[in-house]
């Protein structure tokens, strides 16, 4: 995007960080929702509004992709332990 003074734009950074662990999908969620949905403050409360309720729908589908994913990959994972002879491994994967 090109600003009023004829730089160019690339939008906001932001960092987001936790220790000892990895995000959730819950997090994630928030982060992509983000970037994907959002509804100016001066917006009509009405498109506001709906804008709050849309997003929370897409929370719920964008938090349930992720867990399947991550389910899906500690499938895969725990085929490769038992497969190279590590099936102890395994229990790393439960939560």
């Amino acid at each position: 995007m090109i600003g009023a003074n004829g730089a160019m734009q690339v939008g906001e950074i932001t960092l987001a960080t936790v220790s000892d662990r990895g995000f959730t999908p819950e997090e994630l969620a928030e982060r992509a929702l983000s970037k994907i949905l959002y509804a100016g403050k001066n917006s009509h409360p009405l498109i506001q509004e709906q804008a709050e309720v849309f997003k929370h729908q897409i929370r719920g589908v964008l938090v349930e992709s992720m867990k399947q994913a991550i389910r899906s990959n500690h499938t895969t994972l725990a085929n490769r332990f038992r497969d190279a002879g590590h099936p102890e491994l395994v229990k790393l994967l439960e939560i």
